[in-house]
């Protein structure tokens, strides 16, 4: 990191811990007029605090040219709604828009995700392509499996490591019954349709068979979406694809092998190779960095101490699970 990055990072860090002292001085929140004042004085402080910290969140990587600039695109952790996601597509949005912005790199390690955050990420990629007409690699790190994975075959060109991991193509549908916790406790579901699916994947009650069946219906449409994908990313049959589309993952000499991935490469060949075919002089290379994410625990536990915390008990858990929702499609590798 150079001396500017460097900078940028420690005001970042006491921009960020300034957001935490407010965070401390806004204390339990109460009904009283004058504590419902400071709360909102407090939350626009934060306000103002975080957008300038925003200033401050991107890191040059090389090069010096801001005529010719590459974005790298950081795609980290599970796919889904959330700060991260957002960021993502402002960042494409951003090599959308910005025409001294002449390729893009996404930098991918991930397990994938939710069905449709991976394709919005994969549509805009192929705007920016159809739209700027530039070019769009990925570099995978460690993971780039299942959603990693189908966001990664929009790109022109995919780069590995060997002992990178790819592929695991395929949907998962994860439910949980816990219909053995509600007997335990005496509680029955009881719930009132106009249809024999509108409560298929409840946690009251076990799957009956009809209602697997539609869920397993439910994950073959994403799969052959998935499939159809890979096959028009990576210019293969989709005869083909399938035989490779069990859900396991290959290393990156098999991905080649296998078609997946075009090169054993990393970053730094990205970059060069990019470079030329966008016949780019010394572009500066830059990416949004997480100088924010790596407060978002601390911020976690100042709300701990703020409203306090108790341990789970069997119904906290029963109540834990019912809220994570209904059974969706994920391109997720694992569970």
């Amino acid at each position: 990191m150079n001396k500017d990055n460097s900078a940028k990072k420690w005001i970042a860090f006491a921009i960020a811990f300034a957001l935490v002292i407010i965070s401390l001085l806004a204390g339990k929140k109460t009904d009283k007029a004058e504590d419902i004042a400071k709360d909102k004085l407090m939350d626009q402080y934060a306000q103002d605090f975080k957008s300038i910290f925003d200033q401050y969140q991107t890191e040059t990587i090389q090069g010096s040219n801001d005529k010719q600039k590459i974005m790298v695109v950081n795609l980290a952790g599970v796919i889904g709604d959330g700060q991260a996601y957002d960021a993502i597509m402002e960042d494409l949005e951003k090599a959308r828009e910005d025409e001294s912005i002449k390729a893009v790199i996404m930098e991918v390690n991930s397990p994938g995700g939710a069905v449709y955050n991976s394709e919005q990420i994969h549509n805009m990629i192929e705007k920016i392509k159809d739209e700027r007409k530039i070019p769009v690699y990925t570099v995978m790190e460690t993971l780039a499996a299942s959603g990693g994975y189908y966001v990664s075959v929009a790109a022109d060109k995919i780069y590995a490591s060997n002992e990178s991991l790819t592929g695991s193509i395929g949907v998962i549908m994860s439910s949980y019954s816990l219909q053995g916790l509600f007997e335990k406790y005496g509680i029955k579901e009881q719930n009132i349709t106009t249809g024999a699916m509108k409560d298929a994947g409840s946690t009251g009650k076990d799957m009956t068979e009809e209602q697997k069946k539609y869920f397993q219906a439910l994950a073959d449409s994403a799969f052959e979406r998935f499939v159809k994908v890979v096959a028009e990313g990576r210019n293969m049959k989709e005869e083909d694809v399938k035989k490779l589309a069990d859900g396991r993952v290959y290393d990156g000499s098999q991905a080649i092998k296998n078609g997946l991935i075009d090169e054993v490469g990393d970053m730094e060949k990205a970059i060069k190779d990019i470079s030329k075919q966008a016949k780019l002089t010394d572009p500066l290379v830059f990416r949004r960095t997480n100088y924010l994410n790596s407060f978002q625990s601390l911020f976690s536990k100042v709300n701990e101490f703020k409203n306090g915390s108790a341990k789970l008990g069997d119904l906290e858990v029963l109540k834990e699970f019912m809220d994570q929702g209904y059974p969706q499609p994920m391109y997720l590798y694992g569970n």
